[in-house]
């Protein structure tokens, strides 16, 4: 009997309790700067977005950052690689919005991914560089030659598929400008 009793008190304050917690007030209106703003995109925070240090400029470290041993990449490990990333003119039907393009720097000995940098959304012709800021490994040393792959990934994965569509250019020195990719051939 006082067992009962216990459950029915229990079973009465837990419901209360819900009922007290419920709230029927209405969400406030947004405010009207709110409603008038467009939406802006969102990038990927990443150390490769910005502006570029240049060669007499000191990286700066965020406040509080511990130093980083080793001080500036060794002479000639900085050199990055810059052109453009065309389409051609045969696959322009073929290509999406929400593709997403991947361009890849292997070593040309070693065949080794050493770079890879992902570009979405994508216009093209797509001025595209590469540098140490991305390498797969931190350390990792960008030095050329290169093997360059632009892929242009149907699913937005970095792994080739079937249907993906690519294009190469073999032997790149690093520090090469002006390098141009045409994207030009579909992956079985």
């Amino acid at each position: 009997m006082i067992l009962g009793r216990l459950i029915v008190i229990s079973i009465v304050v837990a419901a209360g309790g819900l009922t007290a917690c419920r709230d029927d007030r209405p969400a406030p209106p947004p405010s009207p700067a709110a409603a008038t703003a467009e939406p802006t995109p969102l990038r990927p925070l990443t150390s490769r977005d910005g502006p570029a240090p240049t060669a007499d400029t000191a990286p700066t470290l965020p406040p509080g950052h511990p130093a980083v041993e080793g001080g500036s990449a060794a002479p000639g490990e900085d050199k990055p690689v810059e052109g453009e990333v065309r389409l051609h003119p045969t696959l322009k039907d073929r290509t999406r919005p929400e593709d997403v393009l991947y361009i890849i720097a292997r070593g040309s000995a070693s065949r080794q991914i050493v770079a890879v940098r992902k570009e979405e959304p994508v216009r093209f012709p797509f001025h595209f560089r590469l540098s140490s800021g991305d390498t797969m490994m931190p350390g990792t040393p960008f030095t050329g030659p290169f093997d360059l792959t632009a892929r242009l990934s149907r699913s937005g994965d970095a792994t080739p598929q079937p249907g993906d569509l690519e294009g190469s250019v073999k032997g790149v020195a690093a520090g090469a400008r002006g390098v141009s990719v045409i994207v030009d051939t579909v992956r079985p």
